[in-house]
């Protein structure tokens, strides 16, 4: 008889009772058994009324310890309770159930196993139990379901668990009255590394990003890649843009330390869009993909950083047709260039002129350059403007040389598009020789984005067209994300204090320590430092006192037409330092 080799009479729990073989199984009852891996009858209380050989082998403890314990002694604490309930409605229903618990071999280690537990319609209150081990099924499925919500690479979740993630998180911030924000983390130009070192080693710098950005948050944000060389992090419990900002800081500085591959410097920079949720102003609901528009955004314009912007239906019309307009603007002689004083902070003389374009719109009149110049970029007229302003810029110091106002330079502001075009430096030398300008009276202002995007190619850019005598200057400054220990390698010759930090001057310290220590690097690196958007006395004074040398704004004056300011010029309003 099957099980006859552990049938017979033992106390259980303190009690005399029968152990049966199990006589229900009537055909191959060994064969059947042997495919079993737990088989057993058991009583209300739990007590072993039978087990199979197999099962006795599975469990792993001698037959003479089975009758002093229980089923539920083989069930760890948390799961007792489940066992419970199975067979409490069992015995309720009379039909059979199963369940999913772990059984405790030998004292030392759970196996996961499918219960299947059925009436014994002979005796009452016992139970007949066939057991399945399911330990290898269930650690394959947690592997599978690993690998679908997981990437292989990197080991940080996966597009799809984003995805999963940001609607709980939308759910928690509209319980908790709380804020949220998506960034999208895109690394620019990652094909030259796989182009340059093969796709073995860009996967590894890809593995080190994902480290990184989990490093920078200490584990505290969720970390997600979303494909190829882009990122994404949800920030939760935000208070404002400037957080997010300040994490798009963090990590742009993260990803901006040199990557290294058997002595050969690795450098990556990173573009980012953001969205804030719930943002009544933005309508952000489907947060990746307005993140995928703002990072559109950010590259459209040159920028590392961009938030979400909403536009209607028809304010997206409107754009369009503004689009067409900056065409036949551009055709019918629209833009113009206004100039803006730079003038020495003590003696209140110029020395050079900022050259900023101007749209006058025959329907709309003046459009902001905040409108245009984004316009331009996205319609690829930018390049055209580029090089339309750097040449009407070196004439106009020429006509001014020819009526007696010699002025020191003219700075010409370069578009991130502009200066990723690999005609930019051909375009520049064009424009001196057409116009016969000394390359020494121009000065080339672009932004800390723009040179921290790619340093290599930056530095290289910049010591070609410096060879050739043009000067390059850091527009606002301090905005950016730029290091300084690259900021020391640049061949640059001016720094721009960006108005934001002059506008509060007076009266915030934390923007007198940035303009202090922006004064300080200027002399050090032997850098000439100018402030944007002076408007006042007071802040001129506390600008000389830093040691801000140059100075421009509506103190001095505002950007003005070029007959008005040769007026200014030629009438003395505004005097001309002679060199």
């Amino acid at each position: 008889m099957a099980g006859s080799e552990v049938a017979g009479t033992y106390p259980a729990a303190g009690n005399t009772m029968r152990i049966d073989t199990y006589d229900s199984v009537s055909a191959s009852p060994q064969a059947f058994e042997a495919a079993i891996d737990f088989m057993a009858r058991i009583d209300a209380g739990g007590r072993f009324l039978y087990i199979s050989a197999p099962g006795l082998s599975f469990i792993g403890y001698h037959r003479e310890y089975l009758r002093i314990i229980t089923l539920f002694d083989l069930v760890p604490p948390d799961e007792a309770a489940i066992l419970r309930a199975c067979l409490e409605l069992v015995g309720h229903t009379g039909q059979p159930q199963k369940c999913s618990l772990h059984l405790i071999k030998t004292l030392t280690y759970p196996r996961l196993v499918e219960l299947r537990i059925a009436p014994d319609p002979r005796h009452p209150d016992e139970f007949a139990i066939v057991g399945h081990d399911i330990s290898t099924w269930a650690d394959n499925e947690q592997c599978l379901t690993y690998a679908m919500h997981h990437d292989v690479l990197t080991g940080l979740d996966n597009l799809a668990s984003a995805r999963r993630e940001i609607e709980r998180a939308k759910q928690e911030a509209n319980a908790t009255r709380t804020r949220i924000a998506l960034l999208l983390v895109d690394i620019d130009e990652f094909h030259r590394v796989n182009q340059a070192f093969g796709y073995e080693v860009g996967d590894r710098i890809l593995h080190e990003t994902a480290q990184r950005l989990k490093n920078t948050f200490g584990g505290n944000e969720f970390v997600a890649r979303c494909y190829s060389d882009a990122f994404l992090v949800l920030l939760r419990n935000v208070p404002g843009r400037d957080y997010v900002e300040d994490a798009g800081r963090r990590i742009s500085d993260a990803i901006l330390l040199p990557y290294s591959h058997q002595g050969q410097t690795v450098q990556l920079s990173v573009r980012m869009g953001a969205v804030l949720y719930p943002d009544p102003a933005n309508h952000a609901e489907q947060l990746l993909h307005h993140a995928d528009q703002a990072l559109v955004d950010a590259r459209k314009r040159g920028d590392a950083f961009a938030f979400y912007q909403y536009q209607s239906l028809a304010e997206r019309l409107d754009t369009l047709r503004l689009e067409s307009d900056l065409h036949s603007g551009i055709r019918n002689g629209e833009l113009s260039l206004h100039y803006q004083p730079i003038v020495d902070t003590v003696t209140l003389e110029t020395i050079g002129v900022e050259a900023l374009m101007r749209w006058n719109h025959p329907v709309l009149g003046a459009v902001p350059p905040a409108t245009f110049i984004p316009l331009a970029e996205s319609a690829g007229l930018i390049n055209f403007l580029g090089d339309w302003a750097l040449k009407n810029a070196c004439m106009q110091l020429i006509q001014w040389d020819k009526q007696g106002i010699h002025l020191g330079y003219a700075s010409v502001n370069v578009s991130a598009q502009q200066f990723r075009d690999r005609r930019f430096p051909a375009a520049v030398r064009d424009a001196f020789k057409l116009t016969g300008i000394a390359p020494t009276r121009i000065v080339l202002e672009i932004t800390e984005s723009v040179l921290m995007e790619d340093p290599v190619h930056a530095k290289m850019l910049l010591e070609d067209l410096t060879a050739v005598g043009v000067r390059f200057a850091v527009d606002d400054f301090g905005t950016g994300y730029s290091s300084l220990a690259y900021l020391q390698s640049f061949p640059l010759s001016t720094l721009k204090i960006d108005r934001r930090f002059v506008n509060s001057l007076t009266v915030s310290r934390n923007d007198q320590a940035i303009v202090a220590a922006v004064a300080g690097l200027a002399r050090t690196l032997e850098l000439e430092l100018v402030a944007e958007g002076v408007e006042t006395e007071e802040q001129r004074r506390m600008l000389g006192t830093n040691g801000c040398n140059l100075i421009q704004g509506w103190l001095v004056s505002k950007a003005l037409p070029i007959a008005e300011l040769t007026h200014k010029f030629e009438s003395g309003e505004l005097r001309v330092r002679n060199r």
